[in-house]
């Protein structure tokens, strides 16, 4: 009887396995193989506010990069304002991970996101004339414009890391 169900067993093996046993192809499969990340594994999608000034030469610095598509490519949620005042009622209403802007306007934003630990990163595009980078006093990381896509996600990345840094170190301090 002992026989009789080893005998079974080992043809129920045998049957089960049988067919990959003879597949063509590749024998080990690897998993992730030809597998390319772009963003870190710690990355997570944010919600950001484009402010998007056309007396800034923000829009035109941008040149034939869709900053929406890309940003909702990798899982992030984008908002465009145009306006001073358009900007300041939607950082009242709702809640931002992180802020890009012309590096001209970046202290006119700065002073209305205010110090709090809350307030989202801003982010600027040095579009000066002649390409020149902008002052030292602005605390906001620089990306050159027109912006390559790797870079920008890479900034906004980065902003957003400082943002989740800030808000831990406000509630271990709180």
């Amino acid at each position: 009887m002992s026989y009789r169900i080893r005998l079974l067993g080992l043809v129920g093996v045998v049957l089960c396995v049988g067919g990959d046993l003879f597949a063509c192809g590749d024998k080990f499969l690897v998993a992730g193989r030809g597998t390319r990340y772009q963003r870190p594994k710690n990355a997570r999608a944010a919600s950001v506010l484009i402010y998007a000034n056309p007396s800034s030469g923000f829009p035109a610095a941008l040149g034939k990069v869709p900053v929406d598509s890309v940003l909702k490519r990798e899982g992030h949620r984008s908002t465009t304002v145009e306006t001073l005042d358009q900007l300041a009622a939607i950082l009242a209403g709702g809640r931002f991970d992180v802020v890009l802007a012309a590096s001209s306007v970046v202290a006119a934003v700065e002073s209305l996101l205010g110090s709090t630990p809350e307030a989202p990163v801003v982010v600027a595009f040095c579009v000066k004339p002649g390409g020149q980078v902008p002052d030292a006093s602005s605390k906001a990381p620089c990306v050159k414009a027109p912006p390559k896509e790797g870079s920008l996600l890479e900034a906004i990345d980065k902003a957003v890391l400082k943002h989740d840094k800030d808000l831990r170190k406000a509630r271990a301090s709180g």
